[in-house]
């Protein structure tokens, strides 16, 4: 995925879900961008979302993927210790801190000069991470495994965190349809009882931090982790809460959909009024009332759970209006 650089401070743009707009987030320029640009973003949206509708043939997965990264970028590194590390990445993500690379198996995460504290501080939040005893979903998997950390000779610090291979940031699907995202909303609600078990509030939840294996749903929180702080911490006059990762995930829902913001979402063909309603609302006390919540909207929106994975649409599977 190309990046797109801002005209007034240079820096690196975040695309809109619709392949639109750009937004840049260190100087807050917007810019409508060119045909030619929406023409690419909304040609690698739909490529991506084109995994959704794979069947679970293993050999096509494989091959479709390999048409992916055959375009990714290649950037090397030299360590302190005289080492190289060579970076195959399909896209780049960089705030005022860090840029994350994801490659295909790792996200690896560069900090810049002076911020050598944030790489021990996303060691630290994500080691002290715990999972309920009778956990069965094997929540775990779905939250970073720190492979290794390098010094560059430039000064910047390298984490390497592991991912599957076929889990991308949620940012590069663009725009989802409402039953893809009801699917995501209940795996950011998982991930959400996990940050409420441990006390946790993440204030940088969203479409770049979270990672999605888009043949079946599953949601991974992996990036932002140096922003962590526990509940009822204050952060720049602010009390953070974990309430906050619910509205959050309301937030990201929204986006995924095409709004610009959750007290945006309304009812349309695609989004029934109960799931609209969803999004508008104020959190719940907490993430375990949250999700019961979700999944009395889940219910009245759509009917009980049908995962369907097949080479087809929604339309198809499961008829207008039923």
């Amino acid at each position: 995925m190309k990046n797109l650089n801002c005209k007034n401070c240079g820096g690196p743009m975040l695309i809109d879900s619709s392949g639109t707009t750009a937004n840049c987030p260190f100087c807050g320029s917007k810019y409508v961008l060119d045909h030619r640009d929406t023409d690419y973003y909304r040609d690698f949206y739909e490529r991506m979302r084109g995994f959704l509708h794979l069947s679970a043939d293993s050999q096509e997965r494989r091959r479709r993927a390999d048409e992916l990264w055959d375009s990714a970028a290649s950037e090397v590194f030299e360590c302190t210790d005289g080492r190289q590390i060579d970076i195959r990445s399909m896209h780049t993500y960089k705030n005022r801190i860090m840029t994350a690379y994801t490659a295909r198996q790792n996200i690896i995460f560069r900090f810049d000069i002076g911020n050598e504290d944030k790489a021990d501080r996303y060691r630290k939040n994500v080691s002290s991470i715990d999972y309920p005893s009778a956990d069965t979903r094997s929540l775990s998997d779905f939250f970073p495994r720190i492979s290794g950390g390098f010094e560059l000779t430039d000064a910047t610090t390298l984490l390497v965190v592991k991912k599957r291979e076929d889990e991308y940031p949620l940012r590069l699907f663009g725009t989802l349809s409402g039953r893809h995202t009801a699917w995501l909303i209940g795996r950011m609600e998982n991930l959400c009882c996990v940050l409420e078990y441990n006390s946790i509030v993440h204030p940088e939840f969203g479409l770049d931090t979270l990672y999605i294996d888009p043949y079946d749903h599953q949601a991974s929180l992996y990036g932002g982790w140096w922003s962590a702080v526990p509940n009822n911490t204050a952060v720049n006059g602010r009390i953070c809460t974990t309430r906050d990762n619910l509205t959050a995930l309301r937030e990201t829902a929204a986006r995924v959909l095409g709004f610009e913001s959750a007290s945006a979402a309304r009812e349309t063909e695609d989004v029934p009024k109960p799931f609209a309603d969803f999004l508008r609302s104020a959190p719940l006390s907490n993430a375990y009332e949250d999700f019961a919540y979700w999944d009395d909207v889940l219910i009245k929106s759509y009917g009980e759970r049908r995962f369907i994975n097949m080479e087809t649409d929604d339309k198809q599977i499961y008829g207008k209006g039923q």
